[in-house]
């Protein structure tokens, strides 16, 4: 081929591509190649976790007032020896129950049963003067009526005779003392409750009014609860209150039944006292109670988490449901606050919806959810 040919069919090859080129560089693009803007974007879904959510439920709500208090019994007595002399047994020790004039200890009473055996005897002997004396004064008595005798012997007589008679009577009174002390040699419980203090062995010295022993009736239990001045206010004898101790599963309540009336000069405090009804025995004196004083309650309600609740302190509170895959928001009324528990009783929403059990960044009504699998 001649070379003009072949610069002919060059440039008629080269023409096309040149045009093929100028027009693709003003071609737009096709939509699948063009980025999305922000706004046109899909939002991702957000997975959540188990800990995100909860099922709304109806329980109950009360608000306390909450209080520590230490459990002491509510009667308790302490059993001192009433005469001096040797413990001669013991015959109970610490946790045992005892009943009301159960006999705990015996004293030795050689003593005293030695005077109990002479007061008797004097006391025949003061029967028998007496007796002797009666039959003067009514043998005086005949003579006087008859005149063989004057007034004024016949008062002698009947002077002796209320002589042996008033010391009759002082003598019957020593023997009483005396039995009193012989059966004091025996200690016997007060009342029925629990030993929990023995402080005394056989063989040793008792004296009179030495602390032997101490009962207590664990069946009725009372706490003693300080509470700030600022707060007394909001109580009310009669009130119900719930606590727990550590190590005993489960929750015990109260009542209260009284509130001191002068606050502590060094704390400022009151301290109210709280009954417990403790014939189970699953408590023991001296245990440390945590818990609070029912102010309101509510029953028949949905308890959230205060953290569930959005604008809590507003007219108009609500939260997050979802629903259909996506976050609502659904006003709800507040009917019961409980700030110590972090729990709240709303209205306004059904049982079994599945809401937010707190706030999380990012998510807001409407945002699409997955909710964590079952």
């Amino acid at each position: 081929m001649h070379t003009p040919d072949l610069i002919k069919v060059g440039r008629s090859l080269l023409l096309p591509a040149v045009v093929i080129a100028l027009a693709a560089c003003g071609r737009p693009a096709p939509p699948e190649a063009v980025p999305a803007s922000g706004a046109q974007a899909a939002a991702p879904l957000r997975q959540l976790s188990a800990a995100d959510v909860l099922q709304t439920t109806v329980a109950p709500v009360a608000s306390l007032l909450p209080f520590t208090a230490t459990l002491n019994a509510l009667q308790s007595a302490e059993v001192a020896a009433q005469v001096d002399g040797t413990v001669q047994q013991v015959l109970v020790r610490e946790g045992e129950q005892v009943t009301r004039g159960q006999l705990l200890a015996r004293i030795d009473s050689e003593a005293l049963q030695q005077q109990l055996n002479e007061q008797q005897a004097q006391l025949a002997n003061d029967e028998a003067r007496l007796k002797l004396a009666r039959l003067k004064l009514d043998k005086q008595r005949e003579l006087l009526q008859q005149g063989f005798i004057s007034k004024l012997a016949f008062d002698e007589t009947e002077s002796d005779y209320q002589v042996r008679a008033g010391e009759l009577a002082a003598r019957r009174s020593q023997l009483a003392r005396a039995r009193k002390s012989l059966s004091e040699s025996e200690v016997r419980a007060p009342m029925a409750g629990t030993v929990y203090a023995r402080l005394t062995q056989p063989g040793e010295q008792a004296a009179r009014n030495q602390k032997l022993f101490a009962i207590a009736d664990l069946a009725e239990l009372e706490g003693v609860a300080s509470i700030p001045a600022r707060l007394v206010g909001q109580l009310k004898i009669g009130q119900q209150a719930r606590f727990t101790v550590e190590g005993i599963d489960g929750g015990f309540s109260a009542q209260l039944v009284r509130i001191n009336p002068v606050a502590n000069a060094a704390t400022r405090t009151f301290n109210v006292y709280l009954r417990v009804d403790n014939r189970a025995g699953r408590l023991r004196a001296g245990q440390f109670a945590q818990g609070g004083v029912v102010l309101a309650e509510v029953d028949n309600a949905i308890r959230l988490p205060l953290a569930a609740l959005r604008d809590a302190d507003s007219a108009a509170p609500w939260l997050l449901a979802v629903r259909d895959g996506r976050l609502q928001r659904q006003p709800v009324k507040v009917l019961l606050r409980a700030d110590s528990e972090r729990q709240v009783a709303v209205s306004g929403i059904a049982a079994g919806q599945t809401v937010l059990a707190a706030p999380l960044l990012g998510l807001k009504a409407g945002d699409a959810v997955s909710l964590p699998p079952r």
